[in-house]
């Protein structure tokens, strides 16, 4: 391979700097020169809590497994929860079929220092009973969880919490296993070749009427005071180019092209071949990025854009897949609201949306809100090290190619309005400052502008590798007072108290009294 021209290395940086000229503004949906930093966002007038009724006592969530009760015992949980953390708002995990929040501690990470000391495996499913109107309703029946055996996350919890003055809000994450979850198959999204996904169609009614049937089940039978739904996923171009932090290999499966989406985005003006033609040559465009070394001729981010400028299709079809991601946060709000007009109602953003400037300009939260009491951001700032390292490999190996990792880094900074993180070689044992934290509070409740309520969440003891950052006290204490120095009516302990270290759960009671 030739030597690397030291002028293209300056003219790289030079290009880097002069950004705000580029069409990448567009693609984005962001603006330059780079988002308002913490300090000027911090004076922004902003509603500390939504319009729709949350009053101002701070709200202080923690996400919790029925593992953890059932070992714990209800009482003696809540009675940790409540003097230690400041909790006054349970998060049960009420469906999932996965392991982040189900379950005690993840095999292979520490266990806490509470809690039973060994590893368990899970089945998943709902953990609470379904009752004869989902049977008559849903096309999935047996997904009731069966590994603790009779016990209730809701009808054996929800009346020793009210007795102490806590509210409850369901936790639902929409996660699945193919092998575990009966007639699955009658759900799934399709990919380009008509093979079927791991996770549900969202233009399918048959799906819809699933999630449906057991938001319906749980609200009827059960006196809850709200509900939050996980639903971890991002759209077709996001996943092809890589942009999350998860292994990436340049293989990835494009959904959802099944019948119900073809048809719906046709009728809507979509040409579906043209989205097919389009997603297939950005597959290529991708499975050829890394091969190619030379700086001959137009650069990666050049290919892509000219890719995109002949296939709109291929941006179309991102924006119908999120676009129907915001319709089942309409249908399940609609669906509690109908029961329950008083119970609240939000969403959990993925920890992406602190990250790629791509999902975050699909995320807006001005219209996510709308259908929405609350949203609840992830600026999980211990594992973000890690996780943001990772992701900046990823879209620099597709995207951002024709920049150094630290360029891609330090672009992602200035447009995210980061300011005096770690470099790329020390993230992953640094993390993200608790300024993150704030940022991404303000600018979640700048963009609301008070019609929903902002809830960050506070990463505790959510997993990373053994020598990458690990959580500290002073590291909780300080992302719960940033999130409420920037103005947020609450927080929610994440991501499992079965994950948790006493410790760092103390350190999120201690801001609090600090802040009485």
């Amino acid at each position: 391979m030739d030597k690397p021209n030291p002028q293209d290395d300056s003219s790289r940086r030079d290009f880097l700097k002069g950004l705000t000229t580029f069409p990448l503004v567009a693609l984005l949906g962001a603006k330059l020169p780079p988002a308002t930093p913490v300090a000027a966002l911090s004076g922004l007038p902003t509603a500390a809590s939504s319009t729709r009724g949350q009053d101002s006592k701070k709200f202080v969530a923690i996400q919790i497994g029925g593992r953890s009760f059932v070992d714990e015992g209800v009482e003696q949980a809540l009675d940790v929860l409540q003097e230690k953390g400041g909790v006054n708002v349970l998060m049960p995990t009420v469906f999932t079929y996965g392991r982040g929040l189900a379950g005690r501690q993840v095999p292979g990470q520490p266990l806490p220092d509470h809690g039973a000391q060994e590893y368990d495996e899970i089945h998943g499913g709902s953990y609470t009973a379904l009752h004869a109107e989902f049977r008559a309703k849903s096309p999935l029946q047996d997904v009731r969880a069966p590994e603790l055996g009779e016990f209730d996350i809701l009808a054996d919890v929800i009346p020793k919490a009210k007795a102490r003055g806590m509210q409850t809000y369901c936790l639902f994450e929409e996660a699945y296993n193919l092998r575990l979850t009966p007639g699955f198959e009658k759900i799934p999204e399709v990919d380009l070749n008509g093979e079927s996904g791991g996770s549900t169609c969202l233009n399918n009614p048959a799906a819809r009427n699933f999630l449906v049937a057991l938001v319906e089940d749980w609200f009827r039978h059960n006196d809850l005071d709200g509900m939050m739904w996980e639903s971890e996923r991002q759209g077709p171009f996001n996943n092809i180019i890589g942009a999350h932090f998860g292994r990436f290999t340049g293989n990835t499966r494009v959904f959802c092209f099944c019948r119900y989406c073809t048809g719906k985005a046709a009728a809507q003006g979509i040409n579906v071949e043209r989205a097919r033609a389009g997603y297939g040559a950005l597959d290529q465009w991708v499975k050829q990025s890394p091969r190619s070394e030379s700086r001959a001729g137009s650069g990666s981010f050049v290919s892509l854009w000219r890719l995109l400028t002949e296939y709109p299709e291929v941006i179309s079809w991102e924006k119908f897949w999120f676009r129907s991601q915001e319709e089942v946060y309409a249908l399940l709000y609609e669906t509690v609201k109908a029961i329950n007009p008083k119970a609240q109602v939000g969403w959990h953003i993925m920890h992406l949306v602190t990250m790629s400037p791509f999902y975050q300009a699909e995320q807006e939260y001005a219209r996510i809100a709308k259908t929405a009491d609350f949203i609840k951001p992830c600026p999980y700032n211990n594992c973000a090290g890690p996780r943001f390292a990772q992701y900046i490999r990823n879209i620099q190996s597709t995207v951002f190619r024709d920049f150094t990792l630290e360029e891609v880094l330090e672009f992602h900074y200035r447009l995210l309005g980061y300011e005096h993180e770690a470099t790329l070689d020390q993230l992953p044992t640094a993390g993200i400052s608790a300024a993150y934290v704030e940022r991404e509070t303000c600018r979640a409740l700048h963009d609301v502008n008070g019609v929903a309520a902002i809830y960050p969440g506070i990463d505790i003891d959510i997993p990373t590798a053994l020598n990458e950052k690990r959580t500290q006290p002073s590291d909780v204490k300080a992302a719960v007072l940033a999130a409420f120095r920037a103005g947020a009516p609450g927080v929610v302990l994440s991501r499992k108290y079965a994950e948790m270290r006493l410790s760092n759960l103390a350190a999120a009671g201690e801001a609090l009294r600090e802040l009485a």
